[in-house]
């Protein structure tokens, strides 16, 4: 029997983008063909001082639109990942993999400057309910509870809306913590200001909070840029980290928090999220040959997009060389930023800074390598090289930075281990040994270096 063909009503969704309490953009998406839009307001373009939301979503397009998945890519890179990702989607009653779906439900408070809203509303100008304390025996009680309440569901709702794979709180702190500043949970307006990190509680990462402390305190006592942190205490130790891209002032009516932009180097360089290792496929034995993801050259790209290229050039090099020093072998696309400009980039403090090699029970294969050496034993002063050539960084100048760099982390590494915020003597013992690995590091890495300068160009 044949029937009279019915036309296919084919549903289109759409959520508007805020910021600075303006309509930035119009999100659409067909997602039965998956097929997403983005159309800038012109009020917002006209802005003196507005930005694009990335490189690759210019206020203006190409005359043959957007590339093909770059709105998709930019959104997804948004969401947290992993187990955060599964009891969103659980809670949410959605997929996984309903990108649309989920930055709707947490578009309110996500990274950078943007807020997702529904079309037919607008974003509240004034908190209706007053900001929801968490006191210092809540969150230990919920630390103890983790594995029967997901640390990012408070009240019945999804408190975690950034990327990553760590259990992360987002908070609004009111005064320093050495001030009695209290933690609270916020509703728009009000954003965020701190990101809780408490220790994951596996017997494989044992003192991640110190490690992670240690090793963000080191960068700044080196005068590197990197986010402010803390070990606050429940008394179970969780780091707090001051978000960069939030700036907090008291206004008439209460406090108010900036939303500043930033996006990752996966962001900045169109790629998805599952792009952040270099070896996007794996390492197993068919694909290890297939590099597409974010590399230290596909980073190093990204100086082209930046407002002050030479600066850029050299935060990226004491980046990579910083990463050396404390075997960082996790320091993938996600785990480096911009702010977005409308005249271009420019990098953003650094973050996630782990000593990863402490654990034997991971694997140490590098996200980024170094020339061809995929594990930092097998970085040669040959490597070395490679990398500057690959990445355009002249070899005198990687010899200077890795020797001054070298100089400053032999000289703070052992004070810092001997820092106060590690209160007993496993902490301490456990911050003595990083410190001493990044010394043997600064020795190798002055050496390395020193050596790779002397290689002539025509062998590399």
């Amino acid at each position: 029997m044949s029937g009279i063909g019915i036309p296919t009503v084919v549903a289109h969704y759409a959520l508007n983008l805020w910021a600075e309490g303006q309509k930035v953009a119009t999100l659409g998406h067909v997602p039965m063909h998956d097929q997403w839009s983005l159309d800038y307001d012109a009020a917002w373009v006209a802005k003196p001082g507005a930005f694009p939301l990335s490189p690759a979503l210019p206020f203006q397009p190409p005359a043959a639109g957007y590339a093909v998945g770059a709105v998709k890519r930019f959104v997804e890179n948004l969401l947290p990942e992993g187990r955060a990702l599964d009891i969103t989607a659980s809670t949410f009653h959605v997929s996984k993999a309903n990108v649309y779906a989920l930055i709707s439900a947490l578009g309110a408070e996500t990274t950078g400057a943007f807020r997702f809203w529904p079309v037919d509303q607008d974003p509240p100008a004034v908190a209706t309910t007053p900001p929801r304390e968490v006191t210092r025996e809540e969150l230990d009680q919920r630390l103890a509870e983790r594995d029967q309440m997901p640390l990012a569901v408070w009240d019945g709702k999804v408190r975690m809306s950034i990327a990553g794979v760590q259990d992360k709180l987002m908070v609004y702190l009111d005064l320093p913590l050495d001030d009695g500043g209290r933690l609270f949970l916020v509703e728009p307006p009000l954003a965020s200001t701190h990101i809780l990190k408490p220790e994951p509680g596996r017997e494989l990462t044992p003192y991640l909070v110190v490690n992670e402390h240690y090793c963000m305190t080191l960068a700044r006592r080196m005068k590197l840029p990197v986010a402010d942190v803390a070990i606050y205490r429940t008394p179970r130790p969780v780091l707090l980290v001051r978000r960069f891209d939030r700036i907090a002032s008291h206004g008439v009516a209460g406090p108010v928090v900036q939303r500043l932009h930033i996006i990752d180097a996966c962001q900045a360089s169109d790629l998805p999220a599952t792009y952040k290792y270099e070896r996007n496929l794996g390492s197993g034995e068919h694909v290890r040959h297939i590099r597409d993801g974010v590399s230290f050259e596909v980073l190093f790209d990204r100086v082209e997009q930046t407002v002050n290229k030479a600066a850029a050039r050299m935060t990226l090099l004491r980046w990579a060389l910083f990463q050396f020093l404390i075997g960082n072998s996790d320091a993938h696309g996600k785990n480096f930023s911009f702010f977005v400009h409308r005249e271009g980039l420019e990098p953003a403090p650094w973050y996630d800074l782990v000593s990863v090699v402490q654990y034997p029970g991971i694997d140490h294969e590098l996200a980024m390598a170094w020339g061809d050496a995929f594990s930092l034993q097998e970085v040669t002063a040959f490597a070395l090289a490679d990398f500057a050539q690959r990445c355009g960084v002249d070899r005198q100048l990687l010899k200077r930075e890795a020797r001054r760099m070298a100089k400053l982390a032999t000289e703070h590494a052992p004070q810092q281990a001997q820092a106060d915020d590690y209160i007993d003597e496993a902490e301490r013992a456990f911050a003595a040994r990083v410190g001493d690995f990044i010394v043997g590091q600064a020795a190798r890495l002055t050496e390395l270096a020193d050596d790779a300068a002397k290689i002539k160009s025509e062998f590399l």
